[in-house]
């Protein structure tokens, strides 16, 4: 099936794990940021907050790590708004809980869909 004929924002997270490309790893670090932002905008105290980096998606979502690299600096100016909106700094990841045991992602598809989720950020200043 050609990539370009599925639509991986609609699968559910099970289906997408084994999916290698290019357009699936970028859909599952997406459910990863979206999962992060959402727990963070749910907390009370800002300590159980995470700082969105590179090793925090890689655990979520796994990957290709230069390819992750690559697609939270092409997102870095949405995650600095959202980190500075929360005062979430680099050293709140260090908890006694990794965050694959604090947080998991969803198994359906979340709004929005594919990458009108950072336009969604951009404009908003936050979900």
């Amino acid at each position: 099936m050609s990539e370009a004929l599925v639509s991986y924002e609609r699968l559910p997270y099970s289906h997408l794990v084994g999916i290698q490309t290019p357009a699936a790893r970028r859909e599952r670090w997406r459910r990863a940021v979206w999962t992060i932002m959402m727990h963070n905008r749910a907390c009370v105290r800002s300590e159980d907050r995470w700082y969105i980096n590179y090793w925090a998606v890689l655990a979520l979502a796994s990957g290709d790590p230069v390819g992750v690299g690559r697609y939270l600096e092409e997102h870095s100016g949405a995650l600095r708004r959202h980190h500075d909106l929360y005062e979430i700094h680099p050293t709140m990841n260090q908890k006694a809980v990794s965050i694959i045991d604090a947080l998991s992602l969803p198994e359906y598809p979340i709004p929005p869909g594919g990458e009108n989720f950072w336009a969604r950020i951009d404009e908003q200043q936050d979900l």
